[in-house]
């Protein structure tokens, strides 16, 4: 009965039961270790370098900003810029010089009307170091002028017979243009004409503040290479220096005219001759704001300059008739302002060299401008007049070289 029982339940006695048995749980627990390899996860880099001691991978990253080759870290120790600098300047307050014998005004001071005027700019900028508060210093020297303008007006008059014994006889024909001058020979002319030129020239040595950006990040790209890129945004900079300046001036009043008398012509001759020069120096405040985007760059840029000015004015007459030659000489030492805003903005076409362009605006006030020295009443000593004001615009272009 126990037998037949054990045969229904499938049950083995007795010791051949046991082989099979082992047999059975060694197949099972090699199916188990079979299903647990199929399921683990592969082993990677990182988890090999934390389980089981393997070194850990590492990648170099450029030092500066892979993009435009700037960055936090990345100033650059010499940079020098080259460039033109193209202006157009105001005019001198008007002054009547010439009316006709009705009356009629015919030349002005104000009738010169200068064209634009090509210069050279250039800059060197050096870096000093980075100071405490993480900002980095840099000296600045600025040179741009040699801009010049000319131009020359004159006006024709017409031929009158006037009756008075001025010149002997009772009448006598000459031209219908008068000054304001008690001279002979600047009245009764055929022809006025002024020449108007002038030239500038402006020295730099500023200290600047350019405050580092926020740092550089690693940017991790498609490819799974780490790329290094500066931070973009806004920034802004200032700087402490001197500016010098020097702006000379010419101004020439021409007279000419023939008289017709019964003992035959006579001829009229008049030149005054105005000499200015302004020689600034003194103290200079600039900030500037930046947005910055990789390798282009723009913003606006003000400074201000009060300075002391150093003035001169040196007026010759030279006449065909008595007195025949008169000098007159002033100087003046005073203060005057330079004013400036720049529109700015700049591309890096490689990681050592970018191109520039601005529009400028500039505010000169507190000098001597030569068709301001005119004086009618010919006053002696002479007098000064250092309060003109001049308006300067124009573009600047050209590109800078960093290493």
């Amino acid at each position: 009965m126990l037998w037949a029982l054990c045969l229904v339940l499938g049950i083995r006695l007795g010791p051949a039961a046991e082989p099979q048995t082992g047999k059975s749980l060694a197949w099972m627990a090699e199916e188990g270790t079979n299903q647990n390899a199929d399921q683990e996860w592969p082993l990677g880099t990182w988890d090999r370098a934390a389980s089981q001691g393997e070194p850990i991978p590492t990648q170099g990253t450029a030092p500066c900003c892979e993009i435009c080759g700037a960055g936090y870290d990345c100033p650059h120790l010499w940079s020098w810029y080259n460039g033109a600098k193209i202006l157009n300047r105001g005019r001198a307050r008007p002054k009547l010089l010439s009316v006709d014998a009705l009356g009629n005004g015919r030349l002005n001071t104000s009738d010169a009307n200068f064209d634009v005027a090509g210069g050279y700019e250039t800059r060197v900028l050096y870096y000093l170091g980075n100071d405490r508060e993480n900002r980095d210093q840099f000296i600045e020297f600025v040179y741009w002028g040699l801009n010049e303008w000319k131009d020359t007006q004159a006006v024709r008059g017409e031929r009158v017979t006037y009756n008075s014994d001025l010149f002997g006889g009772t009448q006598f024909t000459a031209g219908d243009l008068f000054s304001f001058y008690g001279l002979l020979d600047f009245n009764y002319a055929d022809t006025h004409q002024i020449r108007y030129e002038s030239e500038i020239n402006n020295f730099e040595l500023n200290w600047w503040f350019k405050p580092r950006p926020r740092p550089d990040r690693l940017a991790l790209l498609p490819n799974g290479r780490w790329q290094r890129q500066c931070q973009p945004g806004m920034y802004f900079n200032y700087a402490v220096g001197f500016r010098s300046l020097s702006f000379d001036e010419g101004f020439t009043f021409d007279s000419r005219g023939i008289v017709i008398t019964d003992s035959g012509p006579e001829s009229l001759y008049a030149r005054q001759t105005i000499w200015t020069q302004n020689d600034t120096f003194g103290i200079q405040l600039a900030g500037e704001i930046m947005f910055r985007r990789h390798r282009f760059e723009w913003g606006a840029r003000v400074k201000a300059a009060p300075m002391f000015n150093w003035a001169e004015q040196f007026t010759d007459f030279a006449l065909a008739h008595p007195p025949n030659h008169i000098t007159r000489y002033a100087k003046d030492d005073d203060v005057s302002f330079m004013g400036e805003v720049s529109i700015v903005a700049n591309y890096r076409l490689w990681d050592r060299v970018r191109v520039f362009g601005a529009y400028d605006m500039m505010w000169l006030d507190g000098v001597a401008l030569a068709p301001e020295q005119v004086d009618f009443t010919l006053l002696s000593p002479g007098r000064i007049n250092d309060n003109g004001t001049v308006f300067f615009q124009g573009v600047s272009l050209g590109f800078d070289v960093v290493w």
